[in-house]
This record gives structure tokens, sequence and C-alpha cells, in this order.
């Protein structure tokens, strides 16, 4: 059984690396992968650690979960089987030195939802009241008149209606998250040229219109090399959907839970929400076993 999605202290988990290798040797695991969020830190504690392979006798393949954007949609992206030494200068400037303009999302989408025909109020930016999703969603909410502009999910939940903000350019409120982070064609260079793979992470988060589309642009103009067809948040039929299209497509496969420690009861590591059981096959094409 493997997972090759979970995150440490490193980034937004709970669990330390050492933590994180005892779960994954007492629940059985055989392979994982740490991917933390637009770090390779973890990895840097692994190779300076010759103790931990005591603690899991597995195979560990390297990975970091990168936030980008593709064709206007903010997403994640997994890289796999890479030397992190050649990702560290990267990450260390394009991400953590590097850090998004809260100030320009504000307005970006502030100014998007005038032009679309949104009410909204003369507000002003303060990160100490939340982020700016928060501002104009509150705010917005206070004019009844808006709602006809909105779905039923996104005028109801403050969640739903920023992955839209981020994934939808047709929304109202609609902003590109390239202005906060290196857009897919570079994660792509790198990630080659630090020898590894390249993956989208859970698809059906994005709230798509049109995911096969999505997926095949992202195949013809060669930016991944495979998809996370097992996710703690996808049914049974949307990893049966993603595996036919990647034996049809001849693209590569991963999984995992996107365990965050104790964050997410519903992302345990190794088995997501209970129903799931990754085996080892799916790494055949990798070509690293």
């Amino acid at each position: 059984m493997i997972d090759l999605h979970m995150h440490t202290k490193y980034s937004d988990g709970t669990w330390s690396v050492e933590e994180t290798l005892r779960k994954a040797q007492k629940i059985g695991l055989n392979t994982i992968s740490i991917t933390d969020h637009d770090s390779v830190a973890a990895h840097r504690e692994l190779a300076e650690n010759d103790a931990y392979k005591s603690i899991f006798t597995g195979k560990i393949i390297p990975g970091v979960e990168f936030s980008t954007s593709y064709d206007g949609v903010a997403v994640h992206m997994l890289a796999y089987d890479f030397d992190y030494t050649k990702l560290e200068d990267f990450l260390e400037k394009r991400y953590h030195q590097n850090k998004p303009d809260i100030d320009l999302e504000f307005k970006m989408m502030y100014d998007n939802c005038i032009k679309n025909g949104v009410k909204l109020d003369k507000i002003e930016f303060d990160i100490n009241n939340g982020w700016p999703v928060k501002h104009i969603y509150e705010n917005l909410k206070e004019h009844p008149e808006n709602k006809r502009l909105f779905g039923e999910e996104e005028w109801n939940d403050e969640h739903k209606f920023f992955y839209s903000c981020i994934t939808n350019k047709e929304f109202p409120a609609y902003i590109d998250f390239g202005i906060h982070y290196p857009r897919a064609e570079e994660i792509r260079k790198v990630v080659t040229e630090a020898g590894g793979k390249l993956f989208l992470a859970h698809l059906y988060r994005y709230n798509l219109k049109d995911n096969k589309e999505f997926l095949d642009k992202l195949a013809k103009n060669k930016i991944i090399d495979g998809i996370e067809v097992y996710h703690s948040s996808f049914t049974n039929e949307q990893s049966e959907n993603l595996l036919k299209y990647c034996t049809d497509n001849n693209i590569l496969m991963s999984g995992g839970s996107d365990c965050h420690g104790d964050k997410y009861i519903d992302r345990q590591l190794g088995i997501g929400k209970g129903n799931m059981k990754i085996e080892d096959k799916i790494l055949n094409d990798w070509g690293i076993l």
C-alpha cells in the first residue's frame, strides 16, 4: 500500500517528519512521498538523518506540492522523483522571498466585481480582518440584489465562492492567481531540469466546467506527466474516470490521502476517509521501482 500525498510541519501539517515516518511504518505503508506545499525541507531533513531509515523501512519518493496556475485556473501540482537540491533555490526565490501581493489581489477582485455589476460598498482591505475574499464576500452579501449573479453554492459558502474566484474566468469576482505564483509552464521547466515528474493534484476540487478539456490542454502542451487518480476527496466513480483517462492517454498515475496529520480527520494517512487502499502497481510505469 502506498501514499504519495502528505504534509508535515514544514507546510500546513501537524506532524514532524519523524512522526510521519512512524505513522507510515505503523500502518504498513511501503512507499510514501512527503509533498509539503512549496517546500522540500522535509527531504533535506531526511537526507541528513540516516536514523530515519530504521524508523520507516519502505521507499520514500521525493515530492513537493506547487501552488501554481494554468490557463487562468489556480491549481496545485505535485512533483515527484527529483533531485531536491535542484529545487531549493527556486522555491526560496519564487515562493518564500516573493510573498503573494494580497493588496493587489483585493484590488483585482474588487475591480472585477464592480466591472461585472456586483453591488459593493467602498470598502478598504485590512489583513487584520481576514483575507481579500472575506472582505468581498461579506460585503456583497449585504446587498440581496447580488444573489442573481451567483450560484446557490457560491452564495451560501465562502469556500466555494473563493474557489470560483480563482478557477472560473467567467465568475464576476475572478482573479488570475498567476499574480502570486509561478505559472505551470515555469514549474514544468524546473521540475524537468531537476529530473522529476509533474502531476496535476486533486482535479475535482477546482469546480471546472469541463474537466476533460482542461486535462486535454495540460497533456497536449506537455505540462504534466501524470494525474492524481486517487485522493481522499474523490468518489470511486471519479477515480475510475481518471484511471480510464490516464490509461487511454498513456499518462502516469499517482494517488494519496493528502494527510495533514491531525488537522483533517477525513484525510487519514494511507486510507483517506477509510475507503482508500492504493496499490503499488500504479508505480509500475514510473520506472523507479
